[in-house]
């Protein structure tokens, strides 16, 4: 079994790490949900750095040190991230970030002009979504509301760079769908509605 893990970096030691593994609830996560955790730490210090684990499906590679205001956790954020997915799949909304606050309760990030179509009338379309997903509690709120830093890479994120004005415009009315007739259109879809002389 691998146990040390050699980093080397232009002919140098760069890094030594230490993988070991133990039964018990990842980082963040409540201990009921305990499971084989293989530990990533630095030697000679011991420093926890990372954790692997089983998450469904998937076997997830978790930095240990997280950064303020993407979302509390490791746990938390990868959870995050899947909400993410299935909101998105659900609702046919980009849903842009998603930060949990406990572990049944979390606000999800959209752009203004989506914000009406993910309540729905009178709250019917986020309640049928929390139930979806289990009964977490969801709270949507704008993106202009996360700090500038954060909403700079969930930019770069959403759409591959651009500026912020390009995905603005673009990512505003993604959720909308164009039925009956275009504006300035008269019969047979010509301008005008005359024919031609």
């Amino acid at each position: 079994m691998l146990d040390t893990v050699i980093h080397i970096e232009k002919g140098k030691v760069h890094e030594v790490l230490e993988l070991k593994m133990v039964v018990r609830a990842p980082t963040g996560m409540e201990s009921d949900l305990s499971r084989p955790v293989i530990e990533i730490k630095r030697f000679p210090s011991g420093e926890l750095t990372h954790e692997m684990f089983a998450f469904g499906s998937e076997i997830a590679v978790v930095p240990v040190s997280g950064k303020a205001g993407e979302g509390g956790s490791p746990a938390w954020r990868m959870a995050g991230e899947e909400l993410k997915r299935e909101a998105t799949r659900l609702t046919g909304i980009s849903i842009l970030h998603v930060k949990f606050l406990t572990d049944a309760s979390a606000d999800i990030f959209v752009d203004d002009s989506a914000i009406g179509a993910m309540v729905g009338p009178g709250g019917a379309a986020i309640r049928s979504l929390e139930k979806d997903v289990g009964g977490i509690k969801l709270n949507v709120k704008s993106v202009t509301e996360l700090p500038r830093a954060l909403r700079k890479k969930v930019e770069r994120d959403s759409w591959g760079g651009g500026d912020s004005d390009e995905w603005r415009s673009r990512s505003g009315r993604q959720w909308e769908h164009s039925g009956g007739k275009r504006k300035g259109h008269g019969k047979g879809g010509k301008r005008g509605g005359r024919g031609r002389r």
